[in-house]
């Protein structure tokens, strides 16, 4: 399915970051989003026709990641305290952007992917809100990394995980945005799962304007989070998330397992 064409169609997606699972079963997904550490088929996974996407950080790294070792150190930034082992990166850096580029974009291709999911483009705006001085220019070298992105690989499925101060800028460039916790979220302390307050609704929505504005409309891929055993909970989420006009799917916390949409 393309998302560019099918924007007012319903889209079956999901977001799954297991090492395994059955392809059989994410086949009948119209969009896939895995980690490239997935050890399944991709080939199996697009045997229905939908579009299989690698997870790709744009704006920070694990250093537990393989390619964590290539990347001159000069291009990394202290970690993100809310993910222990993870260093922000300066997009600005050569570095940084030959090796998603020349390496680890190329090696997603290779493995059969034929889209991509850009995580953590919330970062670098970030950081430059932060420290205007120090960081100038990081929000327009993740605008400029993403365009740079499409014009090599313009047949890969492009989209944009949250990111939404850049979306003014990129929403003619990418084919879908996620707007993750946009309702409901894993609660504080990894305890439970809670709602999101309505003022942090109605910001996030107004934040997502760009992509109702556009002509046609950029889909919007809702991922919320919620305990799987409480369906009636779930069929909610799926209620709400559906008159907003998005395409929802309602993932458990660590996102390493398929939760099907109960009928």
């Amino acid at each position: 399915m393309e998302l560019r064409a099918a924007a007012q169609k319903p889209i079956r997606w999901l977001a799954f970051y297991g090492a395994t699972a059955e392809e059989e079963v994410l086949a009948t997904y119209d969009l896939v989003v895995l980690d490239p550490g997935f050890q399944g088929s991709l080939n199996l996974v697009a045997g229905g026709g939908g579009r299989v996407c690698g997870y790709l950080s744009l704006g920070e790294i694990r250093m537990s990641d393989p390619y964590a070792a290539q990347l001159d150190p000069a291009a990394l930034l202290p970690e993100n305290p809310e993910w222990p082992g993870t260093r922000r990166v300066d997009v600005r850096h050569p570095a940084w952007q030959s090796l998603t580029l020349d390496v680890r974009i190329p090696a997603l291709a290779a493995q059969g992917f034929t889209g991509l999911m850009f995580d953590a483009l919330d970062a670098p705006p970030y950081l430059e809100q932060q420290d205007p001085v120090r960081n100038c220019g990081m929000r327009a070298a993740a605008i400029e990394l993403v365009a740079s992105i499409r014009a090599r690989w313009p047949d890969m499925m492009l989209i944009m995980n949250r990111g939404y101060a850049l979306l003014p800028d990129l929403v003619g460039q990418i084919d879908a945005v996620i707007a993750e916790s946009l309702m409901t979220s894993p609660g504080p302390r990894g305890e439970g799962f809670t709602w999101v307050d309505r003022h942090e609704l109605d910001l996030q929505l107004t934040l997502l304007q760009p992509a109702m504005r556009r002509d046609p409309p950029l889909p919007i891929l809702s991922l919320d989070y919620w305990n799987p055993d409480d369906p009636s909970t779930i069929a909610e989420i799926y209620r709400r998330e559906r008159e907003l006009g998005h395409h929802p799917y309602v993932a458990t916390r660590s996102l390493d397992a398929i939760v099907p949409e109960r009928r």
